[in-house]
């Protein structure tokens, strides 16, 4: 008896992104595991992406959705809200990048196969806006350089290795989500995303699934990251801000068992004498080259690290609204397909 393929959503929130949805949608579409459905989700755009994606849905596998605007974490959340049910893994591909034919069935079988598993992820490469490799394998060479908190320090932890809580907790490799197959059980169970954050809602969603299980790297470049002057996540200062958010928002969070809170305590215990220790060692090494400015900022900096023994209360977000169920955010849905136009 043959067994039907697994569905998959493809959840791909739209904003703008004329100029690279329609390479980013062929793509998808040309997957080897081609048992889709492809919701593209537009949150208020005002170029021609929205049209573009109308006139390619003359594939049934793809639904072209339009509600109010809400952001880059409530846009997924209506894909997600509306998401066949039959589907038991998702993958949210941004509007600008471009995964490789296989990724879904490459990531597909691990998750498969290693079912206390939440996520796969594959490793990822810049390309620009017009789609040429930027600093080709620097990105990839990011994601593979890993560190774990151990007793002896922080230490390399192997590319293959599974990403567990306290490794996601302290530093975010695993970017962006167009890389990432999610099961679906697990992203449900979560919540979805917390619409709090402007551009960590997808670090937050992962560590959220670490404490479910762990997420499994493939050590293979299959997608394509592009990266140009509109990337939200090329504000430094709101990525430091909600870096901490992240921070504080987990080490203190309500859903941590005794065992997570443990493993976070000591970790970031881990993570801050480690800094302070480079911080310090930094400063000596500006107080030898004669930059006494530099030399008081860096050795201030790594005292403050070697004192900070928990993240900041002050640190986390607060909702700006309350909490949407996925069930309301699938309410805010206008479903456009093949047979509606």
């Amino acid at each position: 008896m043959s067994v039907a393929p697994l569905m998959v959503s493809v959840i791909v929130p739209l904003f703008n992104g004329g100029p690279y949805i329609d390479e980013t949608l062929r793509a998808i579409l040309a997957q080897t595991h081609s048992t889709l459905e492809v919701l593209v989700v537009d949150d208020g755009s005002s170029d021609d992406g929205p049209e573009l994606v109308r006139q390619m849905l003359d594939d049934p596998r793809l639904s072209f959705i339009t509600k109010q605007s809400l952001g880059i974490a409530g846009t997924r959340n209506v894909g997600l809200g509306i998401a066949d049910p039959r589907s038991e893994f998702v993958l949210f591909v941004d509007h600008d990048d471009v995964i490789e034919p296989h990724l879904v069935a490459r990531l597909l079988e691990l998750l498969t196969r290693r079912t206390e598993a939440t996520a796969a992820y594959a490793i990822a490469d810049f390309i620009d806006g017009r789609g040429d490799p930027l600093d080709p394998g620097g990105f990839a060479a990011f994601m593979r350089s890993r560190r774990t908190a151990t007793r002896s320090g922080m230490r390399p932890v192997a590319p293959t290795a599974d990403m567990t809580l306290p490794e996601i907790f302290l530093g975010n490799r695993v970017y962006p989500p167009s890389g990432v197959l999610m099961r679906m059980s697990a992203v449900r169970a979560i919540g979805g995303f917390d619409p709090a954050y402007l551009v960590a809602d997808d670090w937050d969603a992962l560590v959220k699934l670490a404490r479910l299980g762990p997420l499994i790297p493939v050590d293979e470049v299959m997608l394509s990251y592009r990266r140009h002057g509109n990337n939200a996540s090329m504000n430094t200062g709101l990525n430091v801000r909600e870096t901490r958010a992240v921070w504080a928002n987990t080490y203190y969070a309500d859903a941590n068992s005794p065992a997570d809170r443990r493993r976070l305590r000591a970790a970031w215990r881990t993570f801050q004498t480690d800094t302070s220790r480079r911080k310090l060692t930094e400063a000596r090494s500006a107080w030898r080259q004669g930059r006494r400015f530099g030399f008081f900022r860096l050795a201030t900096d790594g005292l403050a690290h070697r004192v900070l023994f928990a993240p900041l209360r002050s640190w986390r977000l607060r909702p700006h609204e309350p909490r949407r169920t996925l069930a309301e955010y699938a309410a805010l849905a206008t479903r456009e397909q093949r047979d509606a136009v």
